[in-house]
C-alpha cells in the first residue's frame, strides 16, 4: 500500500477536525487502494530514466496468475520450498506450482479470505485469514491438516522452526502454534498505539528465538520454546505533538545475520542490535516502513521517500544513496548476487549495483503494484503483484 496516500488522507482528516481515535485492532490502511488513489499527491513519482547500454539483460522465465485478493492492500507473499512455490490470491485459493516452469500441482479453496502468509516449513504451509484463523495444509497434496482460531485477523506468519509457527494478529498479539495439531503453545501481547500503519512485520525466526516488531517502536526477542521475553529494545521513541508524528511502527522486513539483528521503523531509526544481549550496536535516524536486508558487509534500506541506502554493517555509516526512484512506493530490497532488487507501484523490478547503487537493470514484471519484497533464489527473482500476477525473472 502506498504510504504517501496514507499520510495525505490523515492530514486531511486532521485539518477537517474529523480525527477518529482508532482502536488497537484498527489501522490506517483499512481503505482499499482505489479509494486512496483518487486524491492528488504533491510528491510525483520519479520518472524512469534510460539505462546504460551495458545494463543487465533481465529475462522473464515464466509467469502466471492466481487472481487478485479482494482487498488490494494485503501484502501477501509467495513461499518457496524444494521444487515448489506456494501462492494465494482470489477465491480464497492456495495453490502449489512447479518452481521451474509454473505448472500447477494442486489448488485448494480454504473457504476463508486470506490476509496473511503464505509461509511454512517442516512439511506444512500455512495461511492466516481475516476472521483470525490459521489454516495449515500439507505441502505435498494441499490437504488440510488443522485450523486454529486466534484473537483477531492474522496479518503475518513466521517460517516454521522446531515444530512451531508464529502468527502476528491485528491486536498486537503473537501466537506460537504447534504444527502437529495447531494448538497454541504460548502467546504474548502488547498494547497498540491509537494510530498505526496498516500491517505488521513478519515475525523473524533467529535460532531458538523469534523477533517481533511492534507498532510502538519496540523490537522484542521471544523464546520459541515458551514465549519468554529474552530482550526488548526501543528502535525509536515515539515523539511529536500529533498522533501522526508519534507513529513508530516496525512494519518492514527485519534482517538477522551473524548474531546481529537489523531493523527500521517509521518516523524513527535504522538499528543494529546484538542478538544475545539486545543492546544497540549502532543507530541511524531514518524513517522506513519497508524495512532492510543485509549481505556480508552492508545493510540496505528503503526510506520513507523511497531513497535506497547502503550502510556499513559495522558502523552504520553511509556508503551510497540512490534517489532516482523517489516516491515510487518501493518494496524492501532483496539481495541477489552483486545486486539488490526492489519492486515498485507500477510493477517494475529494479536492479542496483551493490558497489555504488547505480541502476543497472529493469523489467516490467507485472501490470500492478508489487507490494511485497521479491523472493530471491540464486539468479532468479520471484515476484507476486497485488493483482495476483506472478513472475519469475533471471539475468544471465
Amino acid at each position: 500500500m502506498r504510504l504517501k496516500h496514507l499520510l495525505k488522507i490523515v492530514a486531511m482528516m486532521l485539518v477537517a477536525g474529523c480525527f477518529i481515535q482508532f482502536s488497537a485492532c484498527t489501522s490506517l490502511l483499512d481503505k482499499p487502494k482505489q479509494w486512496l488513489e483518487r486524491e492528488k499527491d504533491p510528491r510525483e513519482p520519479a520518472a524512469l530514466a534510460d539505462l546504460d547500454a551495458e545494463s543487465l539483460d533481465v529475462k522473464s522465465v515464466w509467469n502466471g496468475s492466481i487472481g487478485s485478493p479482494e482487498k488490494a492492500y494485503l501484502q501477501i507473499r509467495p513461499y518457496i520450498a524444494g521444487d515448489r512455490v506456494y501462492v494465494t490470491g482470489s477465491g480464497n485459493r492456495v495453490e502449489a506450482w512447479q518452481l521451474e516452469d509454473g505448472n500447477r500441482i494442486w489448488s485448494v479453496n480454504v473457504q476463508e479470505p486470506v490476509s496473511g502468509g503464505v509461509n511454512g516449513g517442516e512439511g506444512i504451509l500455512a495461511v492466516g485469514t481475516e476472521s483470525g484463523l490459521v489454516i495449515a495444509l500439507d505441502g505435498v497434496d494441499g490437504k488440510e491438516k488443522w485450523r486454529t482460531l486466534l484473537s483477531s485477523e492474522v496479518l503475518a506468519l513466521s517460517g516454521v522452526k522446531h515444530g512451531v509457527i508464529v502468527a502476528r494478529t491485528n491486536d498486537s498479539t503473537v501466537h506460537a502454534l504447534d504444527i502437529g495439531n495447531g494448538a497454541v503453545a504460548w502467546k504474548a501481547s502488547r498494547i497498540s498505539p491509537p494510530l498505526t500503519l496498516r500491517g505488521a512485520s513478519q515475525p523473524k525466526v533467529a535460532g531458538s528465538a523469534v523477533l517481533v516488531g511492534y507498532d510502538d517502536g519496540k523490537l522484542v526477542a521471544l523464546s520459541l520454546l515458551d514465549g519468554e521475553e529474552l530482550w526488548k529494545t526501543t528502535v525509536s521513541v515515539p515523539s511529536g505533538r500529533s498522533e501522526l508524528e508519534r507513529m513508530a511502527d516496525i512494519d518492514g522486513e527485519i534482517a538477522y545475520s551473524d548474531d546481529v539483528v537489523y531493523a527500521a521503523n517509521f518516523n524513527g531509526r535504522v538499528v543494529a542490535i546484538d542478538m544475545v544481549t539486545g543492546r544497540l550496536n549502532w543507530a541511524r535516524d531514518m524513517s522506513s516502513h519497508a524495512g532492510v536486508c543485509v549481505d556480508e558487509s552492508r545493510v540496505y534500506v528503503v526510506d520513507a521517500d523511497d531513497s535506497i541506502w547502503a550502510l556499513d554493517r559495522t558502523s552504520g555509516a553511509t556508503l551510497w544513496r540512490q534517489d532516482k526512484l523517489l516516491y515510487r512506493s518501493l518494496t524492501a530490497p532483496g539481495s541477489m548476487g552483486d545486486y539488490i532488487v526492489v519492486g515498485d507501484f507500477k510493477g517494475y523490478l529494479h536492479w542496483l549495483s551493490k558497489t555504488d547503487g547505480k541502476l543497472v537493470g529493469r523489467n516490467k514484471a507485472a501490470g500492478d503494484a508489487i507490494g511485497s519484497p521479491p523472493v530471491i533464489m540464486g539468479q532468479r527473482a520471484y515476484v507476486l503483484a497485488e493483482n495476483g500476477s506472478f513472475a519469475v525473472l533471471q539475468y544471465p
